[in-house]
């Protein structure tokens, strides 16, 4: 499990792992917030695993080998082992051209065949060794109607899997519910997992990546201190501030701050893009928390301008999306860059970001 902020560099080591599987290995990378979204926040467990499905078997016909007519074979062998009373052919996707069948109350056999899918391919091929599954924003599971039965699924059936592996990956704290709810004490894995949080760079590393990536702009000590300070050694944020600074001019700390200020819109456009997509009931209970700092339940309801159950769907939504934290009974935003935005749009400005 890999948990961090936005821009930290979670998806630069997804494809660095990837890249550099050895090429036994089949690869299978899901994107839950995109399931999410392509079903207008309607996830249901059965169309994240026909959608597993799907991209596992893409990942098997991107493999070039003189051996796929076998595999071919062995999957349509797989296939008509099945029973299949219970499901409904009509606008089938497929496995190399073999109907994948679409459930009708049937979750659970649709559920055993995509769980024990990867490992058959597996057992089935002398030449594929292995396949990673890779679940990128998995915080979106808790819309599922079960999201802790979804997880015992995974448990129940990877910890029989030898040549199986699933890589966690979600823009969430460490200390998260959806993370307790996978790998806690009382969780689906039980502390099992390796669980990883990769933290910003510190300012030694910053400093390390300044000097070995980005060796044409001088700072001054109090400016490099000050240009930490703005981009808390999140290489997203190093990256964009950097692309706007001149190799011609050395910066010291007023400097770096006139800079920021003048460039924000272009340093942050990360969060100034999911601003954008935010609904207004999000947009309002994210300002309210920042103007509060903290705020409990009780107190953000008492200041929000709609009702207990629409408070209820979106300050969910703001937690599945890892912009609202819940922490000692109170909530929180966690990213201090989207603080400072929003709230030097308001001193600047007049008035937040509509």
């Amino acid at each position: 499990m890999l948990t961090g902020y936005r821009g930290v560099g979670k998806t630069f080591l997804l494809k660095k792992i990837m890249k550099d599987l050895n090429p036994n290995f089949l690869v299978c990378y899901m994107d839950i917030s995109k399931i999410n979204a392509e079903n207008n926040g309607n996830l249901t467990e059965e169309k994240i695993l026909l959608e597993l499905l799907n991209l596992m078997n893409e990942s098997l016909i991107n493999i070039k080998d003189k051996h796929i007519e076998k595999i071919y074979v062995n999957i349509k062998n797989l296939f008509n082992s099945i029973k299949l009373k219970k499901y409904d052919f009509k606008n089938l996707a497929s496995i190399l051209e073999i109907p994948i069948p679409e459930i009708e109350n049937n979750y659970e056999k649709l559920a055993k065949v995509v769980m024990e899918y990867p490992q058959k391919i597996v057992d089935k091929s002398d030449e594929i060794k292995g396949f990673v599954i890779i679940i990128d924003e998995f915080q979106f599971l808790k819309k599922l109607k079960n999201p802790e039965s979804f997880f015992w699924l995974i448990r129940s059936h990877s910890q029989f899997q030898d040549n199986v592996s699933y890589i966690f990956t979600g823009s969430t704290s460490r200390l998260s519910d959806i993370v307790e709810m996978i790998n806690g004490e009382t969780g689906a894995f039980g502390g099992r997992m390796i669980q990883i949080n990769i933290d910003p760079f510190t300012k030694e590393e910053t400093k390390s990546y300044f000097k070995d990536k980005l060796v044409d702009v001088e700072m001054t000590e109090d400016g490099f201190e000050k240009f930490y300070y703005y981009t808390r050694g999140i290489p997203t944020y190093i990256n964009s501030f950097y692309n706007i600074m001149d190799s011609s001019v050395t910066y010291d700390e007023k400097l770096i701050e006139e800079t920021f200020l003048e460039n924000m819109d272009q340093i942050l456009v990360m969060w100034i893009r999911i601003w954008g997509t935010l609904h207004k009931y999000e947009k309002e209970i994210v300002l309210k928390l920042i103007e509060n700092d903290t705020l409990t339940w009780t107190l953000l309801e008492n200041k929000i301008s709609f009702s207990k159950p629409t408070l209820n769907k979106y300050l969910t939504s703001l937690e599945d999306k890892g912009i609202v934290v819940y922490k000692n009974n109170e909530y929180y935003v966690e990213d201090k860059m989207l603080i400072r935005w929003l709230k030097h749009e308001k001193q600047y400005r007049g008035f937040y970001p509509i």
